[in-house]
């Protein structure tokens, strides 16, 4: 359950940061969101690591760990972050959600194709109650929530839905990246794979930032749109600690669909920080209940229920 607990804490804080984020770019751009936030990872990471008291432990993984690590902090915090923020910073981060389940799709594919991963009867059940709350948020956004939120703001929808695909399809090949680069060394590895991650995407921001216009586009930053921005920074790599804690002990299959609730939970911080730049609908609740359901049966284990032994045969069934 440790791994189950580690990944609803990483979804709760990751919609934290998504409302943050969307606060902040209604007056500041996703390239300023992206080049603030993604320095502040290598101390975050480190600290924790230093807590954990294995601050060598980034020297000692294997070459092939360190590689898939690296990929991850350009995949994920570079061109996922921007490419999410982009989307917020479209339609919003209540619209963006829905889209962003995607993610899940490409990290359970990618686990059963690579990792040797399976699906069991429970994890399915689990997987289809976490997809249910974000399709009724979806679905009840469809119906009445968008006339509403164009009142306030006209969310670009193409542009919007667009860089959601991207992020969603970078964030689901991360899990399967951090499993892989983890190798079942526990949580300090993961930690250790956070620095190593975060450094190295604090290198290719510093390498786009030499672009044309990026760097002149940082500076023009305003102090209300920092603030926001750097607020989401710290919190994002909480909520990728916690991240690459669970992915460290749990596998994909399990993390993964446990994360996504933060399309979930994003509509509940949205509610607080931008109540009149954001789609709201009342099946909110409904769809939290739904997908915190799926999240208890996901993280159950056969093990630990007293079944007839014709349930456990059925239960323990797996695929492939």
């Amino acid at each position: 359950m440790l791994g189950g607990i580690l990944a609803l804490l990483s979804a709760t804080t990751f919609a934290l940061t998504n409302a943050a984020v969307r606060r902040g770019v209604l007056s500041g751009s996703a390239v300023q969101a992206t080049a603030l936030s993604i320095p502040v990872g290598v101390p975050i990471f480190f600290a924790a690591l230093l807590l954990a008291g294995e601050p060598g432990l980034v020297a000692r993984l294997p070459r092939a760990s360190m590689i898939a690590f690296g990929v991850t902090g350009v995949t994920h915090f570079v061109i996922g972050r921007y490419a999410n923020y982009r989307a917020i910073g479209a339609i919003g981060a209540n619209l963006s959600g829905p889209v962003m389940q995607f993610n899940l799709v490409v990290s359970l594919i990618l686990a059963i194709a690579f990792l040797g991963e399976a699906l069991t009867p429970l994890r399915i059940l689990g997987i289809g109650l976490i997809a249910i709350g974000p399709a009724i948020l979806a679905r009840d956004q469809r119906r009445r929530g968008t006339a509403r939120a164009t009142t306030v703001f006209k969310p670009r929808m193409v542009e919007g839905y667009a860089f959601a695909i991207l992020a969603a399809t970078c964030y689901g090949l991360s899990p399967v990246l951090l499993r892989f680069a983890g190798q079942g060394r526990g949580l300090a590895a993961g930690l250790a794979g956070g620095v190593i991650s975060a450094a190295t995407a604090s290198v290719a921001i510093f390498v786009l930032l030499a672009l044309p216009g990026h760097w002149r586009d940082l500076r023009r930053v305003n102090a209300h749109a920092a603030k926001w921005f750097l607020f989401s920074a710290v919190m994002v790599y909480v909520s990728q600690i916690f991240y690459f804690m669970a992915l460290a002990i749990e596998p994909v299959t399990v993390i993964a669909p446990i994360s996504s609730l933060n399309n979930v939970f994003r509509i509940h911080f949205s509610s607080w920080l931008n109540p009149r730049h954001e789609v709201f609908g009342p099946a909110v609740w409904v769809a939290t209940a739904v997908s915190c359901l799926g999240v208890f049966v996901l993280s159950a284990s056969t093990n630990a229920l007293p079944l007839p032994a014709a349930w456990e045969t059925v239960l323990n069934w797996h695929w492939p």
